[in-house]
């Protein structure tokens, strides 16, 4: 036997929607016809009332003859009320029953008439607590309402007949149908439950048949596969395409057509200083990008048609130079890509490379030429047999050869720093007692300087480190602090452990940095005062030494100055040991110290 066709299928489930048709009508048919019955009494019930409206509309007061009137008209209409304007009943049909009556002007009916000239409403009403239709119309010129009231039980009861037999041949005709056709409309519904049940939880659907709906289940089934697939692939590409934007190091901007912002990366957020929290889509280029030149940049691109690209500098702080790309999205203005690229760090580089070739060469010609020109002294004073120059001179070449040998060792130590720093050796070094140490070599600088030091120290502070680099930063520190700091002055050296941190903190009360200096001081070469610094005879590598150190052991280097209020340099280094619990003598008298 062939299986059952898709219309043969249709042909029989048609009874069940025959059926609830048939029901529908009823229930509609019912409704309708009870409605039209109530629209065509309350509209009878208007017309009854707005005739007694035209027979009092003029007449001066209510006397027995338009009573008699009104009762005659009323034994059709129902039940008639004459409301005054504060709401009192004037006149009522049923006198016996009027004196019950209290101020009507809060009735809908009433309300309705007295605002659009007729109301009605539909109400429990009356001893047998009985449904009541009442019309109420406004007389005109006259601030009277007459008011018709009717009982809708005679409606209901004739309605109900007729309902009643309807209903039950709908009935009839609905559970035969369904009889009729349960089997094969339940056959027809699997199918289709088990296509629903599929699309909503991403299952694979098990055809009941090879008919149409079998063939559609197949369908649905491969569909779901090429689906899955191309969703996977999809997020797949998203999620490649979001981690490459997000990681990549220059920042990215999708405008649309109206230069509002609909995808911006973390580091155009980090360039432009956006908050992470502040949402950037939707919102126009202008309120993130303040700079003009940046928003000519992208203006141009799209007026164009073409790429555009400018370098621009943003004042800070920080002071960036960015170099500002706009691409177009295709003809038409249908948007742009805006890249960013932040190229302060190559400029400060390129900077330092050419600050860097310049001082090598100064450092290295100040004392070549000095000592070029004390050995062709020497050589005229030998020709003159001069005894008193050689001496002089000598001390000037051997002053100018340690000088020299101090930058080169500066440098090799600068350059050993920055290269393969974890070959270099660790073990366990107290920062106090390396700070103790270098006080101590530098104590004949001091007094030549006449610059007091002193040492406070909080026990032992030990880390891991390399101890030489340690003690660089210590000398370097301690002979920038006396070289800036005037006769009689102090320089203090504090070891301590904070928030975990060894700190290492040098405090002058020198000659200090202003403000505009202070991003540039770690820098090779660089000083601030570069008289007193080479007639000190510094080569301008000691704080660059410091922070390379410092970052060696993971650690970083800050300073607090102010001009004429002295220097604070701090050195923090992350993981310090536990030293075992002794008596160290020397950091218990530490405090007041003077070296």
């Amino acid at each position: 036997m062939p299986p059952l066709s898709w219309s043969s299928k249709i042909a029989l489930g048609a009874v069940v929607p025959a059926a609830v048709t048939a029901l529908l009508l009823f229930v509609v048919a019912r409704s309708e016809s009870h409605r039209l019955a109530g629209e065509r009494l309350r509209e009878e019930m208007l017309r009854s009332a707005r005739g007694m409206t035209r027979l009092l509309d003029g007449a001066g007061a209510i006397d027995d003859g338009l009573r008699a009137r009104i009762r005659d008209m009323a034994a059709a209409a129902g039940r008639v009320t004459i409301v005054d304007e504060a709401g009192g009943v004037l006149f009522d049909t049923d006198e016996a029953y009027a004196g019950t009556l209290h101020n009507l002007d809060d009735r809908p009916e009433i309300v309705a008439a007295r605002e659009r000239g007729s109301g009605s409403a539909t109400r429990i009403a009356g001893a047998p607590g009985s449904e009541h239709l009442f019309v109420a119309v406004r007389i005109p010129r006259s601030p009277l309402v007459v008011r018709i009231e009717r009982e809708t039980a005679a409606l209901d009861a004739s309605l109900a007949l007729t309902s009643n037999r309807v209903g039950v041949a709908a009935a009839a005709l609905a559970i035969l149908a369904a009889v009729a056709a349960f089997l094969p409309v339940r056959r027809l519904a699997r199918p289709v439950e088990d296509l629903v049940h599929a699309a909503r939880t991403g299952v694979r659907v098990h055809p009941r048949g090879r008919d149409e709906l079998g063939q559609l289940g197949e369908a649905y089934n491969a569909l779901t596969e090429r689906l899955g697939e191309a969703l996977g692939a999809a997020r797949a590409e998203a999620l490649r395409l979001h981690t490459l934007l997000h990681g990549m190091n220059e920042g990215v901007i999708a405008l649309d057509a109206s230069e509002r912002v609909y995808f911006v990366n973390g580091a155009a957020r980090s360039i432009l200083d956006v908050p992470v929290a502040v949402p950037a889509a939707g919102t126009p280029l202008y309120e993130i990008v303040r700079d003009p030149r940046v928003l000519g940049v992208v203006q141009a691109a799209m007026a164009g048609g073409r790429s555009s690209s400018a370098e621009v500098q943003l004042e800070g702080p920080p002071r960036r130079t960015l170099h500002v790309q706009a691409t177009p999205l295709g003809p038409g203005g249908s948007g742009a890509i805006i890249v960013l690229r932040d190229l302060s760090q190559i400029r400060r580089l390129e900077r330092m490379r050419s600050d860097f070739v310049s001082n090598v060469s100064h450092e290295l010609r100040t004392p070549l030429a000095s000592i070029a020109a004390a050995v062709e002294t020497l050589g005229d004073a030998a020709a003159r047999c001069d005894d008193d120059a050689g001496p002089r001179f000598l001390a000037i070449i051997a002053r100018n050869v340690a000088r020299l040998d101090a930058l080169l060792s500066d440098i090799l130590a600068l350059s050993q720093l920055e290269s393969q720093p974890e070959e270099r050796p660790r073990s366990p070094v107290d920062l106090a007692q390396v700070a103790r140490q270098g006080l101590e070599d530098q104590g004949p600088r001091a007094r030549a300087a006449g610059v007091e030091l002193s040492l406070r120290a909080e026990g032992p502070v030990v880390v891991d480190g390399d101890p030489h680099a340690l003690r660089r930063i210590v000398d370097n520190l301690v002979v920038n602090a006396i070289t800036y700091t005037m006769q009689g002055g102090a320089v203090e050296v504090a070891t301590a452990v904070e928030e975990g941190d060894a700190v290492l903190r040098v405090r002058d009360t020198g000659i200090g940095i202003p403000a505009s200096e202070l991003d540039r001081i770690f820098e090779r070469f660089y000083r601030v005062d570069k008289a007193r610094s080479r007639s000190a005879g510094g080569t301008g590598l000691g704080l660059a030494i410091v922070k390379h150190a410092a970052k060696l052991h993971g650690g970083e280097v800050e300073v607090e100055s102010k001009p004429g209020q002295g220097s604070t340099f701090t050195v923090r280094l992350p993981g310090v040991r536990l030293a075992p619990a002794r008596a160290d003598r020397d950091s218990a008298e530490a405090e007041g110290r003077r070296t």
